[in-house]
């Protein structure tokens, strides 16, 4: 895993690089919104949190292992940076971060994909949660509780081929998806 100080995007520059795991390989990355605390997920079953106060010794305060198999395929914060959605399997997870040093499970996981989930996103003010998937989906849940998240509507439809990636305006007004079928759509969701 390597930081990198882009203060000069022309000229950026590493500021830390750190292993993650003896056989890890991060597949996603990202950062709470104080740029604080990182996440990683990916190989290994594995999401680990990093404090990067001092982004050039980053020391690693928590995780948690063998939630999604057979990798952590997505990370991502809310707004506030207290909960964390992992997605992987079939499946999205959440997480009770406030104290990232103890990572708490909240509820059950939230279930609907086919395949794996490949992308995880919240709106600004983390109300609202879109999960991205091989199953050609993108699924939304209302997470207003995260202890009992209710899935809105229907799945969203359009894609050929699997989603990679799934991404909110910063009005969560519009939800954008990417496709390996070399598409993005949009959706308006409010």
């Amino acid at each position: 895993m390597r930081l990198w100080d882009v203060t000069d995007p022309a000229q950026p520059e590493q500021i830390a690089g750190f292993v993650i795991g003896p056989i890890a390989t991060p597949l996603w990355v990202a950062f709470a919104p104080d740029g604080q605390t990182l996440a990683t997920g990916g190989e290994c079953w594995t999401v680990r949190l990093w404090d990067i106060t001092n982004p050039t010794q980053p020391q690693k305060i928590g995780q948690f292992r063998r939630r999604h198999f057979p990798y952590v395929a997505s990370v991502a914060f809310t707004g506030d940076g207290c909960i964390l959605a992992t997605g992987g399997d079939e499946t999205v997870r959440l997480w009770d971060v406030t104290d990232p040093t103890r990572p708490q499970k909240i509820g059950q996981p939230l279930t609907g994909h086919t395949k794996e989930v490949s992308s995880v996103a919240f709106t600004a003010d983390g109300r609202t949660l879109a999960a991205g998937g091989y199953d050609r989906t993108v699924r939304l849940w209302d997470v207003t509780d995260p202890t009992r998240p209710q899935k809105i509507g229907q799945p969203l439809t359009g894609h050929s081929k699997e989603v990679s990636s799934v991404a909110f305006t910063a009005d969560g007004r519009t939800l954008a998806a990417g496709g390996y079928d070399r598409t993005v759509r949009l959706w308006r969701t409010r």
